[in-house]
């Protein structure tokens, strides 16, 4: 405002600074002004009373002005620091002007001039409201006091130890900030905890799964590497050696030894190649071929856009299908048709497919649930489990069941829709 009350000829003005850095940017005279009040309407030579960080030497000074040949200028004696405060007073009037820092007396100077305000000017704080030198303060400028008289000693140093006006709002200032602090810091440290323990979760999970898989891996392995299977192989090869059929005996027992080689060897993995899936296929077909004299057809097709070498399947996953088949599907038909077993690979919408077909007796629902089907429940979890792990729903099972033109069952789908896993 430009009030009389702050002007005065015989003024002392008092104020708690406290910068927070040198400002570089501005024109004109290298000072970071703190109070500036004119005495005239120029640009150069108007200053009544300035209070200003002098950059080029580090210190406070105070200046008054009467025209461009007369000034009184006062520096403190040492340099100050940023973010600190300090207590400053400037005592002006026509003798003398007079500057403390902290209570202590920087510098006592000769005026013998009037000091003269602008009547339309306002006391401006941290700006010097030039054009030609517009300079302007970084930091805090608390506890302004002006007085229409010259302070004494005693007066300054009771001011400067006076209990701070602001101390209560100082106070909760920095209660407000610290707790902001901590509680950025608590949110940080409760979302770190939180997502870590969602992470612990998720990894548990994601083991549980994968024990699971692991489970139904040799539960699978089990179901179809029952005693009766490995007897009944035994068995075959021991009636071709009673038979005196030697080299076909050697053959089979080799083909048998090879199998249950290539059984264990992926009995501890989750993926194979595909190609690897196919030859297990064969060789299960062809033990069980010998076990039952040749007695039914297989065919295998594979579509030519299925990359074999590069397509990864679950380890095993038609093993119990193919025994169902030959087992519960081809072996009782007793001469009613030409037993047929017939996997067919292909894609469908880019997805890899396997369908295990034959021509047998066929089945109903109920054996779906059957003790004779546990190979195809394990199926059914470890299908369930590949998708949690994995976050998919691309693994899926159904088993069709297959009618002739008089409804009458003539062999049973297995149609098994894989993920699309690259080596």
């Amino acid at each position: 405002g430009t009030s009389n009350l702050l002007k005065s000829p015989n003024i002392s003005i008092s104020l708690w600074v406290k910068l927070d850095r040198r400002v570089y940017s501005g024109k004109g005279f290298d000072a970071n002004p703190i109070i500036t009040i004119k005495n005239g309407t120029g640009e150069d030579f108007i200053n009544a009373l300035v209070i200003a960080y002098q950059c080029y030497n580090n210190c406070f000074a105070v200046n008054s002005t009467k025209d461009s040949l007369t000034e009184v200028t006062i520096t403190s004696n040492k340099k100050i620091n940023f973010n600190e405060w300090y207590h400053l007073v400037f005592i002006c009037n026509n003798k003398a002007l007079e500057f403390y820092i902290n209570g202590e007396l920087q510098g006592r100077s000769k005026k013998n001039f009037e000091t003269k305000f602008l009547s339309t000017d306002s006391m401006m704080v941290g700006h010097s409201a030039s054009k030609k030198n517009e300079r302007f303060s970084q930091g805090i400028f608390d506890d302004i006091k002006i007085f229409h008289k010259s302070l004494n000693a005693n007066e300054i140093e009771e001011l400067y130890n006076a209990e701070n006006p602001n101390k209560f709002a100082n106070f909760l200032s920095e209660c407000v900030k610290y707790g902001i602090v901590l509680l950025v810091f608590s949110s940080i440290i409760v979302f770190i905890l939180i997502n870590n323990k969602r992470n612990l979760k998720k990894q548990k999970n994601n083991f549980e799964l994968l024990n699971r898989v692991s489970e139904l891996e040799l539960k699978v392995i089990k179901a179809q590497m029952n005693p009766h299977f490995i007897s009944n192989c035994l068995a075959a090869i021991q009636d071709l050696i009673y038979q005196k059929d030697l080299d076909k005996a050697g053959h089979y027992l080799a083909k048998f030894s090879f199998f249950l080689r290539q059984i264990l060897k992926y009995s501890d993995k989750n993926y194979i190649l595909l190609s690897e899936e196919i030859e297990i296929i064969k060789l299960n077909i062809e033990l069980e071929g010998i076990r039952f004299k040749n007695n039914f057809e297989f065919q295998l097709n594979i579509a030519e856009n299925v990359e074999i070498e590069d397509q990864l399947v679950p380890a095993l996953i038609t093993q119990p299908f193919i025994e169902n088949a030959i087992w519960h599907g081809l072996l009782p038909l007793n001469n009613a048709r030409k037993p047929l077993l017939k996997i067919s690979i292909y894609k469908l919408n880019e997805l890899p497919v396997i369908e295990i077909e034959d021509n047998g007796i066929g089945r109903n629902l109920l054996k779906l649930i059957d003790v004779n089907s546990k190979g195809t429940k394990l199926i059914f979890d470890k299908i369930e489990s590949l998708n949690k792990m994995f976050n998919t729903v691309n693994y899926k099972m159904n088993i069709v069941d297959l009618y002739d033109s008089n409804n009458s069952q003539i062999g049973t789908k297995v149609i098994l829709q894989l993920d699309n896993v690259k080596e």
